[in-house]
C-alpha cells in the first residue's frame, strides 16, 4: 500500500477550539449542516452542555457513550481521557468519515493535537487535519491580554474563524484580522457570522499535504520578508532569515533544550531549514514538547538554499533565539 493510501484510509480529524461563548458549537452545527452527505464522530467535552441542532434526535445506540444523531453522526462525550475515548470510536464498529472535537473554552489545543502527532497507536486510525480556532471579533483583543489560553489558541491554529463580525465596524475588523495574521501568520483567516464561515474549512492537510507544505513555504517566506518581529498582546511572532547551512545534530540538540527550558512559553516553532548534511529543505515543526522532520523534494528552481524559520511565542527574548540559530551554524 502506498503511503498516500495509507493516509487517505484514517479519519481525518479536526479540533474546534475558542474561548467561551466565541462560537464554537455555532461553527459545529454549521459543519455538520454544510456537509450533509459526510458521516460525522463528534466528540464534546461538555455532552450536558451540549448545542447540536434539536433536529438531530440524539439516542443511546448501545449502553457504550455513543449516541446516535438522526442525520447518520455519532456523538461521545469526552468523559476520560481522549485516548480512552478514541478507543471507543475505534471498537463501536460504527463508521465514519470525519471526526470532529469540541474543546471547552479553557483547553489548550496543543495538548490535543499532540495525541494525534505522537501517539503512533492513534496514526493507525486518524490524521490530524486542522486545528480551527473560533474568535469573537469584539471580544479578541480583551482575550488575548488577560488570557494565557486565548493566546494559546490562537497561536497553535491552523485556521481563524473570526466570528460575530457584524458586532464591529468594518474598519476594526480589519484591524483586528491585520494583528491576528501577524501573531499567527501561518492560519488561514475567515470571518463569519453565527459560526457560518462562507468556504469550507474541512480537509485542510495542514500537517500533511503537498499543499500544505507549498503554504508553510510561503507563510515562512513572508513572515521573514516583511520584518523579524510582531507583537500583540503577549504573542509574539519572531522570523529568522539563516543564509549559511545549520548542523542537524546541533539543532536537534538546542530544540530539546529549547523546548525544555521554554515550551510553556513557546506556542509554535515552523520552519524551512538548509542543513549541511541534507541536499533537500527540510521542514520542521513543533508541538509542546515534540517536533518532527519532514523533507521536501527540491528548493524551488532558482532560490538560493537558505533557513527561514519562526517562533511564535510569550516571553521569550528575541535575542535568545538569535544567539541560539547562530550557534548553529555548520
Amino acid at each position: 500500500m502506498s503511503s498516500k493510501s495509507y493516509r487517505l484510509m484514517r479519519t481525518p480529524v479536526t479540533i474546534i477550539t475558542g474561548f467561551l461563548g466565541a462560537g464554537k458549537t455555532s461553527l459545529l452545527n454549521h459543519l455538520i449542516g454544510q456537509h450533509p452527505d459526510t458521516r460525522f464522530a463528534i466528540i464534546e467535552n461538555e455532552f450536558g452542555e451540549i448545542g447540536i441542532d434539536n433536529d438531530l434526535v440524539i439516542q443511546d445506540s448501545s449502553g457504550d457513550g455513543i449516541f446516535e444523531l438522526s442525520n447518520g453522526c455519532i456523538c461521545c462525550e469526552l468523559n476520560d481521557e481522549l485516548l480512552k475515548t478514541l478507543g471507543r470510536l475505534v471498537r463501536s464498529g460504527k463508521t465514519f468519515d470525519h471526526l470532529l472535537i469540541e474543546t471547552t473554552g479553557m483547553a489548550e489545543p496543543d495538548g490535543v493535537a499532540a495525541t494525534f502527532m505522537a501517539d503512533v497507536a492513534v496514526q493507525e486510525y486518524f490524521r490530524l487535519d486542522a486545528v480551527v480556532c473560533v474568535a469573537d471579533a469584539g471580544q479578541i483583543e480583551d482575550m488575548l491580554e488577560e488570557r494565557e489560553e486565548a493566546r494559546r489558541q490562537l497561536a497553535f491554529a491552523d485556521v481563524v474563524v473570526l466570528n460575530k463580525q457584524g458586532s464591529v465596524s468594518p474598519a476594526y475588523l480589519e484591524k483586528v484580522q491585520s494583528f491576528l495574521a501577524q501573531s499567527n501568520p501561518f492560519a488561514e483567516i475567515y470571518r463569519a457570522d453565527y459560526g457560518k464561515v462562507s468556504s469550507t474549512i474541512m480537509q485542510q492537510g495542514a500537517y500533511e499535504s503537498e499543499a500544505a507544505r507549498q503554504k508553510l513555504i510561503r507563510a515562512v517566506q513572508e513572515a521573514a520578508t516583511h520584518g523579524h518581529h510582531h507583537h500583540h498582546e503577549g504573542v509574539e511572532a519572531h522570523s529568522f532569515t539563516l543564509t549559511k547551512p545549520l548542523d542537524m545534530l546541533k539543532f536537534v540538540h538546542w530544540s530539546k533544550f529549547l523546548l525544555l527550558m521554554y515550551g510553556k512559553n513557546i506556542y509554535r516553532i515552523k520552519g524551512i531549514l538548509h542543513f549541511q548534511a541534507e541536499p533537500q529543505p527540510v521542514i520542521f515543526q513543533s508541538v509542546r514538547t515534540q517536533f518532527a522532520f519532514d523533507r521536501l523534494e527540491a528548493w524551488p528552481d532558482g532560490a538560493a538554499p537558505n533557513s527561514r524559520i519562526v517562533f511564535i511565542a510569550n516571553n521569550v527574548k528575541r535575542q535568545v533565539l538569535e544567539k541560539g540559530l547562530n550557534s548553529l551554524r555548520a
